[in-house]
């Protein structure tokens, strides 16, 4: 059998209806951070592994649902969720949805963190002597194995909150919430990708170089933030080639703006009804490649590109791992 990038990503159920797949970078991005903690004894190595492996998964993964649902509501229907090293991507057909649904969907998945740190946080209180903070000072693995953990995943969610709503950059949920609003102003959708490349170009820059700059400072997160700003780099690319060419109409956002600007907002949704919320998981909701249209962190991406930042990341991880270790304690 021939080899297929689908290879490296495997079934580990479903929940709630949606098939969840991983890919298989994504544990060992874990191992690499046990093995970051490998001088700071057991107890620090099992923290990273739980941290970073099945914490970090079902914070993902209640993000990705955050859109699913909103997308379920809205009449749209989700084929999968891929949970990889950098977060969640939720395939979801999405032709013919418009400014309005394109922001519920996208805000929705910020949301769940809100919930999430209310919780973290009520466990801290609960294992902290009442005290809630965002910081680690004066806590030790071997005694404060909970609060410590309970500061990390409220870290990581304010960060992942923050991160989408806040990072004006395509395809993160602030970029689909801003080019909708672009769109229900009545700007031209090749306007509107214009102004979105404008805006996320200087982003990237000032996230890669904080993401190098990181690197070299021996920061855990560096292979994240570098990865993260090369991938919306490429997204950002996608979507001015996109606009220079004419193609913005192959993105459902921008089509079905394009719809209702020449056929009235009644014939838009009437067609996007008829031709992108019945489709989406098959008729028996089985996995399918990952080359169609899906939503991803609003838009689409290609197996091949999760496959090569997925490398990428383990290979950045890894480089910083030999750099730690070259420097000695």
């Amino acid at each position: 059998m021939a080899f297929s990038m689908d290879n490296l990503t495997f079934p580990i159920g479903r929940l709630f209806g949606v098939p969840i797949r991983v890919h298989l970078m994504l544990p060992l991005v874990a191992v690499l951070a046990a093995v970051s903690m490998a001088g700071m004894g057991v107890w620090a190595i099992v923290f990273a592994i739980v941290v970073n492996g099945p914490l970090l998964l079902l914070t993902v993964f209640v993000h990705e649902m955050g859109h699913v649902t909103a997308a379920r509501w809205c009449g749209f229907k989700p084929d999968h969720i891929l949970l990889w090293p950098l977060g969640g991507l939720a395939y979801i057909s999405k032709d013919g949805i418009t400014p309005k649904e394109q922001i519920f969907v996208s805000i929705s998945g910020p949301a769940t963190h809100l919930p999430m740190m209310g919780i973290w946080a009520l466990i801290m209180f609960f294992t902290n002597g009442g005290h809630i903070t965002l910081s680690t000072a004066g806590m030790w693995y071997t005694t404060d194995f909970v609060p410590a953990m309970c500061v990390a995943m409220l870290v990581n969610n304010l960060a992942m909150l923050i991160f989408n709503l806040l990072v004006p950059c395509i395809p993160l949920d602030c970029s689909q919430i801003f080019l909708s609003v672009l769109l229900l102003c009545g700007c031209e959708p090749s306007t509107a990708a214009g102004v979105m490349v404008f805006v996320s170009v200087p982003v990237i820059c000032l996230l890669l170089a904080f993401g190098v700059w990181s690197f070299f400072s021996g920061m855990a997160m560096a292979s994240m933030t570098v990865m993260m700003a090369l991938w919306l780099g490429f997204q950002t690319y996608r979507l001015h080639q996109a606009n220079r060419q004419g193609l913005l109409a192959t993105m459902p956002l921008f089509a079905t703006a394009m719809a209702m600007k020449t056929s009235g907002p009644s014939t838009a949704a009437a067609g996007g009804a008829a031709a992108g919320r019945v489709v989406g998981g098959g008729a028996g909701g089985g996995f399918k490649p990952f080359e169609g249209q899906g939503h991803v962190l609003g838009k689409g991406t290609t197996n091949n590109e999760v496959c090569v930042a997925s490398l990428v990341v383990v290979a950045i991880n890894a480089m910083l791992i030999a750099q730690m270790s070259g420097n000695g304690p």
